[in-house]
């Protein structure tokens, strides 16, 4: 009789394991507010798709607003700790980490955020970006929409930056502001940017419209330059050993919605929402948007040109990179 009663809680155990009640949970962090779009949508459709394909063995809780960890800068070393499995992250706050994905912040390159993220894969799967990607599993490599120059003051040419205390995310960027007069403020992560110009520590902040909304930045400024000033490179990454512990089931559904896949969905996706805050932005009216004509977009390229041939000199094989990028946006 007990054999009998042990053989069925076997059985009954078997099946409930089989069933995915033992799935493998995942703890995806993200460091925006839960209703930033790429938060509340993008990132729990993959987890969910992830998860119907994994047939139950991979189950994935979003973390978002900073629950496991507030900080932009902290997001890539939780999941190297392993306190979060998988993580958005900013490449631009770790600096030296991944540098090859920094071809992306220059300006007057990337034309939207699908055929960016499109590119940057590209490369990286042809193994042309410089990093540490050994170190974790790469679940995808994004860029945003083209950045706009948000601002207090009037900017419409170059000269209008000098003296100017503006922020970017990254080195590169800050570069870029440098050469144009103004002084360079890092260390300022997206979330505090509205309230950093709000209390007058800079005039404004490079950022496209998916993340002048998402942190209210758009609030805090009263004026919209849209000349292309380069983007900020994203990435979801995951705990490597976490992901060689998954199932082989489970490791193929989170390869399926992965690299190539993930940048394309990504991509469109971002690009929408971009084009709708832009939309509800022009007829909300409560901010001067100006559109540059061809002598204006002259006179920015030529002021931000310093800055990509420096990225250029410094980086190895700096200029197939760039020249790779810019011909698969292209294709």
């Amino acid at each position: 009789m007990k054999l009998m009663k042990l053989t069925a809680a076997a059985i009954a155990l078997s099946s409930t394991m089989a069933s995915g009640a033992w799935a493998e949970m995942l703890r995806f962090s993200s460091f925006e507010p839960p209703v930033a779009f790429l938060t509340k949508n993008v990132f729990p459709e993959w987890a969910k798709n992830v998860s119907e394909a994994s047939g139950g063995d991979v189950t994935i809780k979003m973390f978002p607003g900073g629950t496991l960890g507030r900080s932009p800068a902290q997001q890539l070393q939780m999941v190297a700790d392993g306190v979060a499995d998988i993580a958005f992250i900013v490449p631009g706050y770790n600096p030296g980490v991944f540098p090859g994905v920094t071809v992306g912040e220059l300006p007057f390159t990337v034309t939207s955020s699908q055929a960016g993220s499109e590119a940057i894969w590209s490369l990286f799967e042809q193994g042309m970006l410089e990093g540490d990607f050994d170190k974790f599993k790469i679940i995808g490599i994004f860029t945003t929409a083209p950045q706009t120059i948000a601002s207090k003051s009037v900017i419409k040419m170059p000269a209008d930056m000098d003296g100017k205390n503006f922020r970017a995310s990254s080195p590169n960027l800050l570069v870029a502001i440098e050469k144009m007069g103004a002084v360079p403020v890092g260390g300022i992560t997206a979330p505090t940017i509205a309230e950093s110009i709000s209390r007058g520590l800079i005039d404004g902040s490079f950022n496209e419209w998916n993340a002048l909304k998402s942190f209210r930045i758009m609030e805090a400024v009263d004026n919209i330059l849209e000349v292309p000033m380069g983007t900020s490179p994203l990435m979801v990454v995951m705990n490597k050993s976490k992901y060689e512990g998954l199932s082989e089931q489970g490791k193929a559904a989170v390869d399926q919605f992965s690299g190539a896949a993930f940048a394309t969905a990504f991509g469109q996706a971002f690009d929408g929402v971009n084009n709708a805050v832009r939309a509800d932005a022009v007829k909300a009216g409560k901010l001067t948007i100006t559109t540059p004509d061809a002598a204006t977009v002259a006179a920015w390229k030529e002021a931000t040109q310093p800055a990509i041939d420096q990225w250029i000199a410094n980086t190895e094989n700096g200029q197939a990179i760039y020249d790779a990028f810019l011909a698969t946006m292209g294709e």
